[in-house]
């Protein structure tokens, strides 16, 4: 994976959690937690972003 795929499939993500969430940063954080942990290909993702960017809800 490329760090532009995982760039896109993180902020798809993100863009997700913001919809269903608004702007309630901790309820996005606990969403992409949740989906980080039931989807391996966004783990991976958000590991790949998380390098460059703060971005990753790893800390």
């Amino acid at each position: 994976m490329t760090y532009d795929q995982a760039l896109k499939i993180a902020r798809r993500a993100r863009d997700e959690a913001l919809r269903l969430h608004g702007q309630d940063w901790a309820k996005v954080y606990e969403e992409m937690r949740l989906r980080e942990q039931r989807d391996p290909e966004l783990a991976r993702a958000m590991n790949i972003v998380g390098r460059f960017e703060q971005f990753s809800t790893r800390h």
